[in-house]
């Protein structure tokens, strides 16, 4: 039985994680998501059965709420991991 922190439970959601590409500018992940790895150059975002990461320059993050990733800067890639 897989245990999670309190923290954790509150971020997660039923739903699957949902990734949206704005131009070179901005990512939009909503689902159950946590930051994995976190710098201006690659930030790796996560749920429990898929991980994926931003890569760019500039790399931040400019919206976390329940269950809502979004990362802003000079995005070169999205790559699932």
């Amino acid at each position: 039985m897989k245990r999670f922190s309190k923290l954790s439970r509150l971020f997660m959601a039923e739903e699957p994680v949902y990734i949206e590409i704005k131009g070179k500018e901005t990512v939009l992940a909503e689902g159950y998501c946590r930051i994995d790895t976190y710098s201006d150059s690659v930030i790796v975002l996560g749920s429990e059965n898929t991980r994926f990461a931003v890569r760019g320059k500039g790399l931040m993050l400019k919206h976390l709420s329940f269950g809502k990733i979004a990362v802003e800067g000079e995005i070169s890639g999205v790559e699932f991991i």
